[in-house]
């Protein structure tokens, strides 16, 4: 079986090998993998720019779904036939992470997703809702737990909820489809009329073009009547300042990326005049996954994709994944036998 290997930073050293797999343990299930999708942290794990304390040869990406094709004697938990993903963060199953949950990842402390089949313990995997495509449920992982927890964990958002929702990336156009399908209302900035057009497809109530409203933070709140009870946030520096304009007295910041800076660049006055809520979101824990797999299923819904490509393109897609912003999800289609 091949997987694709990372020899040293650089897409270039991406290279494809044979994979020879042992016998799965009592507690393992194998797994063909039949589609991978790709996160902004792949791209800069694979670049050097996320950390150096990497073991080459690495295999990457951290989202993967496939179908059990072997079980050890002693699994429990699934069955061959079952279709998985993999687990952004395959040891923090429940609560917070309090003892190391969140030290290993996968594609990078632990081998990735970009082969054709892996060994995993069983309790490193979650069932996907059956209706996706393996396509469709590589794209949960890391973008959609990310949503589900800022949203749902966090923010608690129910029918009736008002969201803000920052441009139209993976975990936004996820968050876009969960608080649609949970009832909210969903305002979405972003800088271009074609994806606020498509944002508007997949359920948006209220559209802002940040470049021709810079105070877009105060429509926000002017729209929702009494501002909004959530916001994913993925400026940082640059966007803060609108999302606590644009929140409600006790709202929810949810910052889950830094494209504008990583300094907060704020005073602490706006914060106990709104009396409001910061939360870190770095994905989330299987419970919570699993959760999220549930809602998928009942609402049948089908993430947007971006661009597919094969395993050996890898190095195509993580371009297209740095420089084309995409709408959605870019996926990576890995063929096995």
């Amino acid at each position: 079986m091949q997987a694709l290997q990372l020899s040293n930073f650089g897409a270039s050293n991406l290279l494809l090998v044979d994979n020879v797999l042992p016998e799965p343990q009592e507690h393992e299930v194998v797994v063909r993998l039949g589609a991978a999708s790709l996160n902004p942290r792949d791209s800069q794990i694979i670049a050097g720019q996320f950390t150096n304390a990497v073991d080459f040869p690495l295999i990457p990406l951290s989202d993967g779904a496939g179908t059990v094709t072997a079980v050890g004697a002693a699994v429990t938990r699934f069955n061959v036939g079952d279709t998985v993903t993999t687990l952004f963060f395959p040891n923090w199953h429940s609560g917070e992470a309090f003892a190391g949950e969140r030290a290993v990842s996968t594609g990078l402390e632990v081998p990735g997703a970009a082969r054709e089949v892996g060994i995993f313990h069983e309790d490193t995997l979650a069932r996907s809702a059956p209706h996706l495509s393996a396509a469709e449920a590589a794209c949960y992982p890391c973008a959609g737990l990310t949503a589900w927890s800022a949203l749902f964990d966090k923010s608690c958002i129910t029918k009736g909820s008002w969201v803000l929702i920052q441009g139209t990336g993976g975990v936004a156009t996820m968050g876009i489809q969960l608080a649609k399908a949970a009832g909210a209302k969903v305002i979405v900035i972003s800088s271009s009329h074609d994806k606020l057009a498509k944002a508007q497809g997949l359920g948006a109530d209220h559209l802002i073009n940040y470049l021709e409203n810079p105070d877009w933070g105060q429509q926000a709140f002017e729209l929702s009547g009494h501002g909004v009870d959530a916001v994913l946030e993925i400026g940082g520096t640059a966007t803060l300042e609108n999302s606590l304009n644009a929140i409600r007295h006790g709202g929810h910041i949810n910052i889950i990326g830094y494209m504008a800076g990583i300094e907060m660049g704020i005073t602490v006055f706006p914060l106990i005049i709104k009396n409001a809520n910061f939360h870190g979101i770095g994905t989330g824990n299987r419970d919570s996954y699993e959760s999220l797999m549930s809602f998928v299923a009942d609402h049948r819904l089908h993430p947007p994709i971006h661009q597919r490509f094969p395993l050996n393109k890898l190095q195509q897609a993580l371009n297209t994944l740095d420089t084309d912003s995409p709408f959605g999800k870019v996926i990576i289609d890995i063929a096995a036998p």
